[in-house]
């Protein structure tokens, strides 16, 4: 089964109003009562790539960023796949906290020296093509008018998102490299990767485990999960605190994957 396509659809308005165009009625994919789906250009499935990262959904940033390219590939000529394609490249995991801190998680673990490239910052250049970067629920959920952040859980009792799961995540599992990596950001998409692994639709040894979510709702768990920063260290009131639990367990559980992965490497070079 392949991830439909619904670009022909919005390419006029996306064409007409660029940015403008997004997250507006006429990009509206799905709506039920609080629960709202938003058209991304993200169709595209790097069906080469090594490694898969997988967030709960897109947001504003990604959005704006996808809606901004697309624009801009439609005023020179590009085909309609080579527009997608650099929607993806562009927007996946955009914006001026994401990236970055997604990057750090990536140095932190030897992730270049992993997919065999000098930098991680070549996923999003000219090593493109190593990278699948995807969500859970692959258009733009919202909910109450923000960006949904609920559990696994809650996205299987949702409608609306959960139809966008098994219509436009599920099927681009069978599309890609049947050896590719994959990383959960967060403790929501790392439980829909498992549950994946349950029903057979990866192998298990293939689901890495999780980073932090990098977005800037994420504060500083991401310097809770690399430790560098103590749980004891933060405010109060920072809802950090109670995100401990997987946070910490997510670290180790990285860690002896990709050290195991690390040692392979060194002794078939040996």
């Amino acid at each position: 089964m392949a991830v439909p396509i619904f670009f022909d659809r919005y390419r006029d308005v996306i064409n007409r109003r660029g940015e403008a165009a997004a997250r507006t009625p006429e990009t509206l994919l799905d709506v039920d009562g609080r629960d709202e789906l938003f058209y991304i250009p993200f169709e595209h499935v790097n069906s080469a790539a090594r490694l898969v990262v997988v967030g709960i959904t897109p947001g504003p940033d990604q959005i704006a960023l996808a809606y901004r390219t697309v624009s801009s590939k439609i005023k020179v000529g590009l085909t309609n796949e080579k527009i997608l394609a650099e929607a993806k490249k562009h927007g996946a995991f955009g914006g001026p906290t994401i990236r970055p801190k997604l990057l750090q998680m990536m140095r932190h673990f030897g992730f270049s020296e992993l997919l065999g490239i000098e930098r991680e910052e070549d996923l999003w250049a000219h090593r493109s093509d190593l990278l699948h970067a995807t969500s859970i629920v692959p258009h733009a959920a919202f909910r109450r008018g923000k960006p949904f952040a609920g559990s696994f859980d809650d996205v299987l009792r949702t409608p609306v998102f959960r139809e966008s799961f098994e219509r436009d995540f599920v099927p681009s599992l069978s599309m890609l490299n049947p050896d590719a990596l994959y990383v959960g950001l967060g403790p929501t998409p790392l439980a829909a990767l498992d549950r994946c692994a349950e029903q057979g639709l990866i192998r298990p040894d293939q689901v890495l485990g999780a980073f932090a979510h990098s977005s800037t709702n994420g504060g500083s768990q991401v310097d809770v999960y690399l430790g560098l920063k103590s749980i004891d260290a933060l405010n109060e009131k920072d809802p950090v605190r109670y995100r401990s639990d997987f946070l910490l367990p997510a670290y180790e559980r990285m860690k002896a994957v990709t050290d195991r992965l690390h040692a392979a490497m060194k002794a078939a070079a040996e």
